[in-house]
C-alpha cells in the first residue's frame, strides 16, 4: 500500500484534532502523575496490542529528552494522551501526544503501509507531507519501519496554541525527534 495524499489528509486532520485537544486528548491509559522531577513510566491499561503499542511510543518519547531535541531544554514536558483510530484493511493507528513547552509532539503508527520516499531519515525512506486542515498548513514526517512495507511512523510537531509553524521549522524538529526516537522502537528494522 502506498502512502497517498488522501491518507496524509486523514493523518493531518487527526493530528490537528489531537493537537487542538492537547492535554484533554482521549486517554486510554495514563502514565500516572509526576511528583517533583520523578517521571513514572507510561503504563498500558491492558495487554491489548493497542495499549502496549501506545505504551511503547509513550516510553520512547519520554526517554528522548524532547525539550533538548526541540531546542528548549528547560521547557516542561508532559504526556498528553493516547488514542487509536480504526484503519480499513489494517491495524488500528495508535497516536501518542506529548506537550513540550509551546509544542505538541504526536507520534503515530500505521500498519501496513509504505512511504513514497523523498528523503532518508535515520537511513529509512521518509517523506515530509504537507496539507491543510481547518485553514491551517500542517506538516507531517512519515518514515517507514523497514523496506518491506510493513508500516510507517508519522511524526508531527506543531504549536500547541495553533500558531502557524513554517515547513522548515516543522521539518527540522520532526527530523530531530525521528532520528532519536524511531530507531529505539521494536518495529524499526535496519
Amino acid at each position: 500500500m502506498n502512502f497517498s495524499h488522501s491518507s496524509a489528509r486523514i493523518q493531518i486532520l487527526a493530528a490537528l484534532v489531537i493537537g487542538g485537544i492537547g492535554v484533554g486528548a482521549v486517554v486510554y491509559w495514563s502514565n500516572s502523575s509526576t511528583t517533583g522531577t520523578e517521571v513514572k513510566p507510561c503504563k498500558p491499561a491492558s495487554q491489548s496490542a493497542v495499549d502496549v503499542s501506545a505504551s511503547t511510543l509513550c516510553t520512547a518519547l519520554q526517554k528522548a529528552d524532547l525539550p533538548t531535541l526541540l531546542g528548549i531544554p528547560k521547557a516542561p514536558s508532559e504526556f498528553g494522551g493516547a488514542m487509536s483510530q480504526p484503519v480499513e484493511g489494517g491495524d488500528p493507528s495508535v497516536r501518542v501526544l506529548y506537550a513540550v513547552g509551546p509544542y505538541s509532539v504526536i507520534l503515530s503508527t500505521h500498519k501496513p503501509g509504505k512511504v513514497k520516499e523523498t528523503e532518508k531519515v535515520a537511513g529509512h525512506p521518509a517523506a515530509l507531507v504537507t496539507g491543510t486542515a481547518g485553514g491551517r498548513q500542517l506538516y507531517n514526517l512519515a518514515v517507514d519501519y523497514d523496506s518491506a512495507g510493513t508500516g510507517y511512523y508519522a511524526l508531527d510537531v506543531m504549536m500547541t496554541d495553533g500558531t502557524p509553524i513554517t515547513q522548515d521549522t516543522a521539518g527540522k524538529l520532526e527530523r530531530a525527534v525521528a532520528e532519536k526516537v524511531l530507531p529505539t522502537l521494536p518495529e524499526w528494522r535496519s
